[in-house]
């Protein structure tokens, strides 16, 4: 069984990513933290992963809240362009948006104490060897964790990373991914950092030709068809119509891509997807354009540079086992009779 930490910003499909994590027998989930993101300030974000768990019946699992900014960031406009995304959408969608990142209610129970980057400092060091970090929002909380504390390199056994791009065009700029974008300061630190990495980029998330990996209408059907007493489903079938509608009539893919869970389920079964050999993978910082550009050292450079290939990109992604052992997942949420 994979021993995990889970770092989330609370968009779409961190829900499902965290409800995923919470039920799959191959998986451990010893806590959840959480960083601000795409679905706004890091109150909004803790508590979705709250009500989240509440709906999950897993309370249990603790849930630490994180870095509130990025190390630098960007500029305010561009920043809080994620969360001001809807407003472009109002006229096309209407009262279907009330769906898409609604206010999150008060949560049943608070955070908890302590903050997200010495929970992750304190769990790692506790277990050499056995926890890995899956990171699928800005990358802020495990750069901080791995400044404070450098044994971290040697204490994880591995991070993955959801970000970056390579050849499907970016979702900030045409060459920049979100998540490596908020913080890019935050993902240089991550990404250069000497421990064994797995970076899931948007090529295998975001882009028609892993069509097989994302959630349609139809797959709702299919679940609901299945279903008896399933809460978390319930909850899915309720909130994620408009995520599918979204991505498929304004980012023209062929369902709601689920590049969180993805990136969980890599976690226990790296065989989902096919990956390049031991890379080093650097971060652009300058410019607008090119700011959170992830690059790739794969040839023979005559300027120096470069650091540690510590870094595998996954390049294709077996889409239809992943979705799968998803539904698969989301059915062990059934009660009883």
């Amino acid at each position: 069984m994979e021993r995990i930490i889970l770092d989330v910003d609370s968009a779409g499909d961190d829900i499902l990513a965290v409800l995923f994590a919470a039920a799959n027998p191959n998986l451990r989930l010893e806590g959840v933290t959480t960083v601000t993101g795409a679905a706004g300030p890091i109150e909004q974000v803790t508590n979705v992963v709250l009500n989240t768990l509440a709906v999950a019946g897993r309370d249990d699992i603790p849930v630490h809240a994180g870095a509130w900014r990025p190390i630098v960031g960007n500029a305010k406009a561009d920043m809080e362009a994620p969360v001001h995304f809807e407003k472009r959408l109002v006229a096309r969608f209407g009262d279907r948006l009330k769906k898409f990142n609604p206010p999150a209610p008060a949560p049943s129970r608070q955070a908890t104490p302590g903050h997200a980057v010495d929970f992750i400092i304190e769990t790692v060091m506790a277990n050499p060897g056995e926890i890995t970090l899956v990171t699928t929002g800005p990358l802020t909380n495990a750069a901080m964790a791995l400044l404070q504390e450098p044994r971290l390199t040697e204490a994880l056994k591995r991070l993955l990373v959801l970000g970056g791009n390579f050849q499907t065009p970016g979702n900030i700029t045409p060459l920049s991914e979100y998540n490596i974008w908020a913080d890019p300061e935050a993902s240089r630190i991550v990404l250069n950092a000497d421990v064994d990495k797995i970076l899931v980029p948007l090529d295998i998330c975001e882009d028609n030709r892993v069509a097989a990996s994302m959630l349609t209408r139809d797959d709702l059907a299919d679940m609901q068809a299945g279903a008896k007493d399933n809460p978390v489903f319930e909850m899915i079938a309720d909130s994620f119509p408009i995520y599918i509608d979204i991505w498929r009539e304004f980012f023209d893919l062929v369902g709601f891509p689920m590049d969180d869970v993805i990136t969980v389920a890599l976690a226990f079964d790296p065989g989902l997807a096919t990956m390049t050999e031991p890379l080093f993978v650097d971060v652009v910082l300058d410019g607008r354009l090119a700011r959170g550009q992830t690059v790739a050292y794969r040839g023979r450079q005559l300027l120096p540079g470069g650091g540690p290939k510590t870094t595998r990109i996954c390049t294709g992604l077996d889409g239809r086992r992943f979705l799968n052992m998803f539904k698969q997942t989301v059915a062990q949420y059934e009660r009883a009779a």
